[in-house]
């Protein structure tokens, strides 16, 4: 089967095309091109480059975070709008499955690996990922919204991914080939509540929410 592999979660984006798990072509996207006509100009190339059309492709694969709401909306719309016409497949993983997976490729004595991103306002999104004896990528408890500070002090026990790392489509379209169940087609955004404060007009009456 031909895939073809979104990974938006960052800034970082990239595309990859897979056939038969085996990765055929992959290339970064500009993050200032992340909107959708950037998406689909790079995917065009990707494809052409390759010598495949949109026809031959047979399912897509794409990252759903956590990370950038805007990249993540982006490239689960264009996927499901791909797959659309002729009713194929639309899988998802978490962008953070995608890191832990090539992390433990290249550390295989690592056990278990925290994916973290920031979430603004002094606040960090995180998750522990472990690998079981098949080899198969799993997370391990919900996803956590920590301190900032706390980055390498949560899950001591664990490998915390550098702050440069980021995911890869390549990865994404390669735990897709692993076999695991594809989790929902929305994208995954965490971020602390924001909450505004009261507002009053001039007799001190309280004003609507804006």
């Amino acid at each position: 089967m031909k895939v073809l592999a979104l990974e938006f979660s960052t800034e970082a984006a990239s595309l990859a095309l897979l056939e038969d798990g085996a990765v055929v072509a992959a290339r970064p996207v500009d993050a200032s091109q992340r909107r959708s006509q950037g998406l689909f100009d790079a995917a065009a190339e990707l494809l052409a480059g390759a010598g495949w059309t949109f026809a031959a492709v047979g399912a897509f694969a794409v990252g759903r975070g956590p990370g950038s709401y805007t990249g993540l909306r982006v490239s689960v719309t264009a996927a499901n709008g791909w797959a659309l016409p002729a009713q194929k497949p639309v899988w998802t993983t978490s962008s953070g499955a995608a890191l832990a997976a090539e992390i433990f490729a290249e550390r295989p004595e690592i056990a278990q690996v925290v994916a973290w991103g920031d979430a603004r306002r002094g606040t960090i999104w995180a998750g522990r990922f472990e690998r079981d004896a098949q080899r198969v990528v799993r997370q391990t408890g919900d996803w956590q919204l920590l301190p900032a500070d706390a980055r390498g002090k949560e899950w001591p026990d664990a490998h915390w991914a550098a702050p440069e790392r980021a995911p890869q489509a390549a990865w994404v379209g390669r735990l897709f080939f692993a076999g695991g169940a594809s989790e929902e087609r929305q994208p995954i955004y965490l971020h602390p509540a924001v909450v505004a404060a009261p507002r009053f007009d001039a007799d001190g009456k309280p004003l609507p929410a804006p």
